[in-house]
């Protein structure tokens, strides 16, 4: 995966507009459980924003995309293309310390081609609980995130829990 993003402040918001492109990961044999990684190509496309209340010390933020994906060769599948949009709210409890709310729509907006199973569109939704945390390591800022989702709403895809964790270092 490689990405190019472009960030910027005014006032209390703080934007960035990003493209990413995904080649296809994982291991994929006809008849091999799990199938993981994405199995497919694409680029996803977006802008994120970030509003902070300096006195409330209470933060709002959101992402919304779309992900282009094409044809598979070894697998002559193409999934369908995809909006997504993410969302947190949260309150600084502490210096660097964010502790909200967080969720995802996920809407796939064409059909998937090239299965045994005819068309295909996936669509799901979550809810659940979200921890950010900023510091320094010398002078460099590190960002930590941990999030929880539930999901609900789903329709062909499979439902259920998920935990997501990442580090973020910015220069």
């Amino acid at each position: 995966m490689s990405k190019a993003q472009l960030g910027w402040q005014r006032g209390d918001f703080s934007h960035t507009i990003y493209v990413q492109a995904v080649a296809p990961t994982g291991r994929y044999e006809t008849g091999f459980f799990p199938i993981i990684g994405l199995h497919r190509p694409g680029i996803d496309t977006g802008w994120a924003f970030t509003w902070t209340d300096k006195a409330s010390k209470l933060q709002l933020n959101g992402a919304v995309g779309f992900t282009f994906n094409f044809e598979n060769n070894k697998t002559d599948y193409k999934s369908g293309n995809g909006f997504h949009f993410e969302w947190a709210i949260g309150r600084e409890f502490a210096p660097g310390l964010v502790i909200g709310v967080v969720g995802y729509d996920y809407r796939q907006l064409t059909d998937d081609s090239g299965g045994a199973l005819g068309a295909f569109k996936g669509s799901v939704d979550a809810i659940g609980a979200g921890l950010s945390y900023t510091t320094l390591v010398g002078k460099t800022p590190l960002v930590l995130n941990l999030r929880h989702y539930q999901e609900f709403n789903a329709e062909k895809r499979w439902e259920g829990n998920s935990t997501l964790a990442s580090a973020t270092v910015r220069w």
